[in-house]
């Protein structure tokens, strides 16, 4: 729920606050305009009733200490972390201006293929960076995706991420063993028996989102707790599930992120993009334009697929050159045989 205006502080540090974005147990979200350099930013409070619980505390200075020390284009950038006089803590982020993958799939279950492989080839990119930063997410979702208005994609929320890397000489673990941290519908396996976060259980929720996008549903939510839990633990998705649009090469990318063993999945989250990337080498290198004017489209007006305002990338037809080198190289190969032979016949 939103503040009332009589709720909404006058200042938090040097911003202005204009609007709350949302309240949540941890905290505050708020947009706030920045008077030195004239831009929006996000600022990030913690709850007052949290102030004397440590851990809270630690892990929303943790949150900040990882942004600072990953520098990613699609990963939410931090810009200041500090504690104002009545005791809050608060933490500047940039302002991503744009709408979160939840809402898009709110208006469009199931997104053109090239939105659905753009948004998996950038997201799996910046968890490729944070992974070789010791890293780990934990908590990827639909609502933790957002794409702005320049059609740029940027990953949110590290607030329950796992360093293997301590940002500093006293930092203590704060991960329980056994404890299930996350959102279940979008957990792995091993998450969801208590077991450690790895990169692996990213991509296993890389591929829950990348299902719920081909299909229009997450298969995995079940009816309660338990049932998602089961479901998660049980459930196998086959090709069979996808829509025979939906090429073999990347319904098989998609199964392959889903293992339900974590050794089964792409080795690193750069693996996958790559492999990713070879389905997408008939579109255009940059499509963040083309993602900029889809979107706003969305947001706007009710999905059609047949409504021409969409904008959808060109795709280019596979280039001949290669088979024009191939053919060159076989003749030559063919001539050098023949002389070699005519010249023992002669």
């Amino acid at each position: 729920m939103a503040a009332n205006k009589s709720d909404k502080p006058a200042k938090i540090g040097g911003y202005k606050p204009t609007q709350e974005l949302s309240s949540g147990a941890m905290g505050n979200l708020w947009l706030c305009h920045d008077p030195s350099l004239d831009r929006m930013v996000v600022v990030k409070q913690m709850r007052e009733t949290l102030e004397e619980n440590s851990d809270a505390v630690k892990r929303f200075m943790r949150e900040g200490n990882i942004l600072a020390h990953l520098n990613h284009p699609a990963i939410i950038q931090p810009h200041a972390l500090w504690k104002e006089k009545d005791g809050k803590l608060s933490l500047s982020m940039e302002f991503v201006n744009g709408i979160t993958l939840r809402q898009l799939l709110d208006k469009c279950k199931q997104p053109p293929l090239w939105v659905v492989m753009t948004i998996l080839y950038e997201v799996l990119g910046a968890l490729g960076h944070a992974h070789r930063a010791g890293v780990v997410h934990r908590d990827l979702k639909p609502a933790n995706i957002m794409i702005d208005v320049d059609g740029r994609i940027r990953l949110l929320d590290f607030g329950i991420a796992h360093t293997e890397n301590p940002l500093n000489d006293s930092e203590d673990s704060l991960t329980i063993s056994g404890a299930i941290l996350g959102t279940v519908t979008y957990m792995s396996p091993e998450q969801t028996l208590g077991e450690d976060a790895t990169p692996a259980s990213d991509l296993f929720a890389v591929g829950v989102i990348a299902c719920e996008m081909l299909l229009g549903e997450n298969i995995f939510r079940g009816e309660n707790f338990a049932d998602t839990v089961k479901r998660v633990q049980k459930l196998r998705v086959s090709e069979k599930a996808f829509d025979k649009n939906a090429p073999a090469g990347l319904r098989k990318f998609v199964i392959k992120l889903l293992a339900k063993k974590p050794k089964n999945r792409p080795l690193t989250a750069f693996d996958a993009a790559n492999e990713l990337s070879e389905m997408m080498k008939d579109l255009p290198r940059d499509l963040t334009p083309y993602m900029g004017m889809w979107t706003s489209s969305l947001k706007t007006n009710e999905y059609s697929t047949n409504d021409s305002q969409f904008c959808n990338p060109p795709t280019y037809k596979a280039s001949k050159k290669g088979t024009f080198v191939l053919g060159m190289l076989a003749g030559a190969t063919i001539a050098m045989a023949v002389a070699y032979l005519l010249h023992f016949v002669l």
